[in-house]
C-alpha cells in the first residue's frame, strides 16, 4: 500500500510516498480503508520537525503523517465489539508512537479512537471532524471548569498564523 512519510524535516518537499505492507489490526483495533484524511497544523508541525524539537515525539528514521481519517472498516482485530467490517467511521491517530499516519491507503487505530461517521457527510467533510471536534470538546470542558454553564454565550476567536 502507499503511505506518506518523512525521512527528514522541512517543508512540503520532504513528504514522500512509499510502499509499505498493509497493516494488520491487533487486539482492540480496526483497520480502516482510508477515503479522506485532513491536513491539520499538527501535520505541519510533525513534518517540520517541531514535534521532535519540542520533545513531544521521539526522533526516528521514518515518520508517518496524518491524524484525521474518514473511511470504511475492512478488518477488525481480536476482542473488538461495536465495530464491524463495512462500517463508515471517522478516527483520530493521536498516538505519536505509531509508524504510519492517516495519509495512507489503510490505517490501524484503537477502537477508542474511532466513531461512526455522521450520516449525510462526505468522507472529505467527515475527515475534518476528529481533531477539530476533540479540540472543541476539550475547550468546552475547560470552560466548564472556569464556571461557564449550559446556556452561557462564549465568543470563539481563531488566530491564523502562516
Amino acid at each position: 500500500m502507499r503511505a506518506v512519510v518523512v525521512r527528514g524535516f522541512g517543508g512540503p518537499e520532504v513528504l514522500e510516498t512509499v510502499e509499505v505492507p498493509v497493516p494488520e489490526p491487533g487486539p482492540g483495533q480496526v483497520r480502516i480503508r482510508v477515503e479522506a484524511a485532513a491536513v491539520n497544523p499538527v501535520d505541519v508541525a510533525t513534518r517540520s520537525g517541531f514535534m521532535v524539537e519540542a520533545g513531544l515525539m521521539a526522533p526516528r528514521e521514518v515518520t508517518g503523517i496524518g491524524w484525521d481519517v474518514a473511511g470504511t472498516i475492512d478488518a477488525v482485530g481480536p476482542g473488538v465489539d461495536g465495530h464491524a467490517a463495512g462500517d463508515r467511521v471517522i478516527g483520530l491517530r493521536d498516538r505519536l508512537d505509531l509508524p504510519l499516519g492517516t495519509y495512507a491507503e489503510y490505517v490501524v487505530l484503537d477502537t477508542t479512537a474511532v466513531a461512526p461517521a455522521p450520516a449525510g457527510l462526505t468522507a472529505v467533510e467527515a475527515a475534518t471532524l476528529p481533531l477539530n471536534g476533540l479540540t472543541a470538546w476539550q475547550s468546552l470542558d475547560h470552560l466548564r471548569g472556569l464556571g461557564v454553564d449550559a446556556g452561557d454565550t462564549v465568543l470563539v476567536m481563531s488566530l491564523i498564523h502562516t
